[in-house]
C-alpha cells in the first residue's frame, strides 16, 4: 500500500513494505516438525511478528512526525489533510503564545528592574574637531576652562534605571561625565490613585508631587467614560483577570479551527519544489481560493463562534462592560449575521477569486511559509533550510513587479548559532528635468545589506544575544555595530566612522532582572502641588533662589568649571528661572533729570502765549549739515575701552564689536564717497 517513502533527513521509511506471505516459515536453527506443529508455530511466529511490525509502526508513528504528516497526507483528502494541519500548527501557536503570556504576568508579579546606559567616547580628532567648532578664533584664558572640560573626559553618558511592579514605578535618569554620575532627575508613579512625583536629588531631597486620581474623577463626570478609564486601569494591573494563558491559547485554537473547517475546496501540490533565495525546499503547497461569496460566509461563521464564545462574552459583557447584557451581545452579533446572510440570499456576487492563500507545508507537516494574494498584488513569506544552509523570504509583489523584499541567508554554525546576511530591497525615487524642461519621476529598486557573525541566543527569555552586525546602505559609510553579553546584561558598540575617520564609539548597556520591590513617596512628606490651582505655584515655596543657585554651582563645579565663574553663572541661572534677573542698566534718578527747555513745543498760532518755543538740539537743518563722513574719519576708535564693556562681555568679544563697527564705518564711506562723485558728474 505504501511505497518507499524519505523524510526531510533523507532516511527510507521501509515498515510499512508490502511483504509477501509464505505458506511455510522456517526459523533458522529448528528442527523440522510434523505438519500441525508447524501451523501451531507459524502461527505463533506469525502472532509475534505482527505484533513486532505493529508496535513497531505504532512506536514510530508516534515518535517521527514525518511520518504521522506522510500517512495523513496519503490517507485524508486534501480538506481533511489541511484542516489537520491547521489545527496542530494552531495548537503549537497558542501553547507558544500562552506560555509567553504566563511569563510575562508571572514577571509583572515578580516585578523588574531595568537599567539602561548609553554613553560616547569621542577620539581625539572629535575633540580636536568640537573646540575648533566652539572656540576656533576666540580661545584665551577665560575659555580655557571649558576646553579642559572636553579635554579631560573620556567619556559623556546617559544612565537610567526602572523598576516597575503592580502599578507602582520607580525611574531615574543622570549625566554622566568619565563614567560619574554629574546631576540626575528621579520620577515616581502610583497608577493605582493616579499620583505623581519628581525631583532632582542634588537640588532638594524632597519630592515635588501632584495626585490626579481625585481630578480625573472630578473631570470624567460621564459614568460610562469613567468606568472605561477605571475598565483600563484594571487591566493593566491584572491582564489575566481579563484573559488568563489558558484563554488565549483556546481562542488561537477556536478560530484556527474555523478556518479550518471552512476551507472546504483545497488544492493539494506534494512535493513541489519552491525556490527560496538560491535553495530549493519540496513543500506541500496547500491552496485555497475565495471570491465574494466565501468570504462573506467565512465572516458568517466567524460570528457564530464568537456568539457561542463564553471567553469573548465574559470580557465584552462583564469586563469590560461594553454593552449591558448578554442578550444585548448576542442581539448585536446576530444583526451582524442577518445582514451577511441577506447579501448570501441575494447572491448577487462576482464569482471570480478575489483573494488566494497558499500555504507550505514541510515534511513533519509544520507550516514554513504563507502566500496572499488579491487581485495583482502578491505577498510571500517562507521559510527552508537545505543542509546548514538556512533561507527565509518575504516579498511583496504588485503588477509583476517586485515592490519591496527581504532575503535571509545564513549558514548555521552549530547549535542555535549563524552567520550570513539579510538583504533588504525598497524602492528609491529620485526627479529630474530633461533638457526641455520637462519633470521626470524615476523608480528604481536599492538594496541595504545587514551581515552578521557568529549570531546566536544567549538570553531567550531578556533577548540577549552575540553577533557582530555591518550594516550597508548605499551613500552611506558602513555602520559596524558589535552585540555581546555575558548573561547577565547586554551590551551594543558602535564605531562611529565618517568618511573614513574615526570619531568614537558610541556605547549602550541594559540588563532586565525580575524580583523587586516598588516604593512610591508618602503624600505627607511631598510638596504636593493642587492641580487645580496649578497658575499660581511658586518654585520659591519648594526650592529657594540661593538653593537653585547653589545647586547650579554645585553641578558646574562638578564638570570642572572654576569656583568664581560657576558662582557668576549660577547666580545668573537663578535670576533668569526666578524671573528676578537684573537688567544690567545701572539707572539712577538722576538720569532723568528733566527741564522745561528740554521739551520743544509747538504751540497753536491762536493760542496767546507769550513764551517762545526752544530750539531742538537735534534741528533738522544743523543734521542736515552733519558731515558724517568727516565725523568717522576724525573718530578716535582708541576712545573704546573694554574697561567700559566688560560687564556685557569677553575682551574677545569686544574686540568682534569694535572691527565689525570699523567695518561699517568704512563701508558707509565708501558708499558716501561713491555717491557725491556720480552727484558731481551728473551737476556737471
Amino acid at each position: 500500500m505504501f511505497e518507499n517513502d524519505h523524510n526531510e533527513n533523507g532516511i527510507e521509511n521501509t515498515q510499512f513494505d508490502s511483504q509477501p506471505i509464505n505458506e511455510e516459515l522456517s526459523v533458522s536453527g529448528v528442527d523440522n516438525v510434523t505438519k500441525k506443529g508447524r501451523g501451531r508455530k507459524a502461527a505463533l511466529i506469525g502472532g509475534i511478528s505482527a505484533a513486532v511490525v505493529v508496535g513497531g509502526s505504532t512506536a514510530a508513528y508516534a515518535a517521527s512526525d514525518t511520518v504521522k504528516n506522510q500517512v495523513k497526507l496519503r490517507m485524508s483528502s486534501p480538506e481533511n489533510y489541511y484542516a489537520w494541519v491547521t489545527e496542530n500548527n494552531s495548537k503549537d501557536l497558542g501553547q507558544m503564545l500562552s506560555e509567553n503570556y504566563k511569563k510575562s504576568i508571572d514577571n509583572m508579579e515578580k516585578g523588574a528592574d531595568a537599567k539602561f546606559k548609553l554613553s560616547f567616547e569621542p577620539t581625539q580628532d572629535a575633540k580636536d574637531m568640537l573646540m575648533k567648532e566652539i572656540f576656533d578664533g576666540s580661545s584665551n584664558d577665560e575659555t580655557k576652562q571649558f576646553e579642559d572640560i572636553i579635554k579631560n573626559n573620556d567619556s559623556i553618558g546617559i544612565a537610567a534605571d526602572w523598576s516597575v511592579k503592580k502599578g507602582k514605578t520607580n525611574c531615574g535618569l543622570g549625566l554622566e561625565l568619565s563614567d560619574k554620575r554629574v546631576v540626575g532627575a528621579e520620577a515616581a508613579i502610583d497608577a493605582d490613585v493616579m499620583d505623581y512625583f519628581v525631583r532632582i536629588p542634588e537640588l532638594k531631597e524632597q519630592w515635588i508631587g501632584v495626585s490626579m486620581g481625585e481630578t480625573m474623577d472630578e473631570l470624567m463626570s460621564d459614568e460610562e467614560a469613567n468606568d472605561i478609564f477605571n475598565t483600563y486601569k484594571e487591566i493593566m494591573n491584572d491582564p489575566a483577570s481579563f484573559l488568563s494563558p489558558d484563554e488565549l491559547e483556546t481562542e488561537v485554537n477556536r478560530y484556527a479551527g474555523v478556518w479550518g473547517s471552512f476551507a472546504d475546496d483545497v488544492k493539494l501540490e506534494k512535493k513541489e519544489s519552491v525556490d527560496i533565495c538560491d535553495i530549493k525546499a519540496d513543500y506541500t503547497v496547500a491552496t485555497v481560493e475565495l471570491n465574494e461569496k466565501d468570504v462573506t460566509k467565512l465572516g458568517v461563521e466567524f460570528l457564530k463562534e464568537i456568539k457561542s464564545d463564553d471567553i469573548i462574552k465574559g470580557i465584552v459583557v462583564d469586563k469590560v462592560k461594553a454593552v449591558d447584557s448578554e442578550d444585548e451581545f448576542k442581539d448585536s452579533i446576530n444583526d451582524a449575521i442577518d445582514e451577511l446572510k441577506e447579501q448570501l440570499d441575494e447572491d448577487d456576487f462576482d464569482e471570480d477569486t478575489v483573494f488566494t492563500i497558499d500555504t507550505y507545508i514541510d515534511a513533519t507537516g509544520t507550516i514554513r511559509g504563507f502566500g496572499f494574494e488579491a487581485e495583482e498584488e502578491k505577498l510571500t513569506m517562507i521559510l527552508g533550510k537545505d543542509g546548514k544552509d538556512v533561507r527565509g523570504e518575504m516579498k511583496f509583489v504588485s503588477d509583476g513587479e517586485e515592490e519591496f523584499s527581504v532575503k535571509l541567508k545564513a549558514e548555521e554554525e552549530g547549535k542555535d548559532k549563524y552567520t550570513g546576511d539579510v538583504t533588504i530591497a525598497y524602492p528609491h525615487y529620485s526627479y529630474d528635468y530633461d533638457d526641455d524642461g520637462n519633470f521626470n519621476s524615476n523608480t528604481s529598486m536599492e538594496e541595504a545589506v545587514i551581515k552578521f557573525d557568529s549570531f546566536e541566543i544567549v538570553d531567550k527569555e531578556k533577548g540577549y544575544f552575540n553577533g557582530d552586525f555591518v550594516i550597508n546602505i548605499p551613500d552611506v559609510d558602513p555602520i559596524d555595530i558589535t552585540f555581546s553579553s555575558d548573561g547577565k546584561q547586554q551590551e551594543v558598540g558602535y564605531e562611529l566612522r565618517i568618511e573614513g575617520k574615526d570619531y568614537g564609539k558610541l556605547k549602550l548597556a541594559y540588563s532586565v532582572d525580575y524580583g523587586t520591590s516598588v516604593d512610591v513617596p508618602s503624600k505627607d512628606s511631598a510638596f504636593m502641588v493642587d492641580v487645580k490651582d496649578a497658575d499660581n505655584f511658586k518654585l520659591e515655596e519648594y526650592a529657594s533662589q540661593d538653593e537653585f543657585s547653589k545647586f547650579a554651582k554645585g553641578v558646574m563645579t562638578e564638570i570642572g568649571i572654576d569656583d568664581k565663574t560657576a558662582d557668576e553663572l549660577a547666580k545668573y541661572a537663578a535670576e533668569e528661572l526666578y524671573d528676578s534677573v537684573d537688567s544690567g542698566l545701572d539707572i539712577e534718578d538722576d538720569d532723568f533729570d528733566w527741564d522745561d527747555e528740554d521739551f520743544d513745543l509747538d504751540l497753536d498760532e491762536d493760542e496767546d502765549d507769550d513764551r517762545q518755543p526752544t530750539t531742538s538740539a537735534f534741528d533738522d537743518d544743523e543734521f542736515e549739515d552733519f558731515d558724517y563722513e568727516k565725523y568717522m574719519a576724525e573718530f578716535d576708535w582708541d576712545s573704546l575701552k573694554y574697561e567700559d564693556y566688560k560687564d556685557f562681555m569677553t575682551e574677545e568679544q569686544f574686540k568682534e564689536m569694535v572691527e565689525e563697527a570699523k567695518k561699517y564705518a568704512d563701508e558707509y564711506s565708501s558708499k558716501a564717497g561713491s555717491k557725491t562723485e556720480a552727484t558731481t558728474k551728473k551737476a556737471s
